[in-house]
């Protein structure tokens, strides 16, 4: 009788033991998820804050270009008048307003064409998001091994 006590015992034992064990991993599973569930969030939140900046550089840097382009224009059609009033001196002026005319707009489609390839390539990506995404992604792998 004394056997089947301690045998039922040590069996008692055991299976708190085993319970024991699994409740700590069974608590770090729902923390790490928890945290998972976190970082992602944080993620996404230094992704807008990111985004938010480059968008309001890019405002600024719009509002400026602006600015100076129209001041930049004006001070190109007084130029254009000048022009035009040189070269009728040595040809009729519809002509010189013509040849003015024709060598300014090349000279603008060539400006325009440039401008949209550099706005086509120009990068808003959250590089530091990503940098800091892979980081992460490369620590949990490091964490599985």
């Amino acid at each position: 009788m004394t056997q089947a006590v301690s045998t039922l015992t040590v069996r008692d034992e055991r299976r708190r033991e085993e319970e024991a064990q699994e409740q700590p991993l069974r608590d770090v599973l729902v923390e790490l998820w928890e945290n998972s569930q976190k970082l992602v969030q944080k993620e996404f939140e230094l992704a807008s804050v990111e985004l938010e900046k480059r968008v309001a550089q890019a405002k600024k840097d719009a509002a400026a270009a602006a600015t100076g382009g129209a001041v930049l224009y004006g001070g190109v059609l007084c130029l254009h008048a000048a022009l035009i009033l040189l070269l009728s001196k040595v040809m009729d002026p519809w002509v010189a307003a013509l040849i003015v005319g024709a060598a300014a707009a090349a000279a603008g489609g060539a400006l325009l064409m440039k401008a949209r390839k550099d706005v086509q390539t120009a990068a808003f990506a959250p590089k530091r998001t990503a940098r800091t995404i892979r980081d992460d992604i490369d620590m949990i792998k490091e964490a599985k091994r």
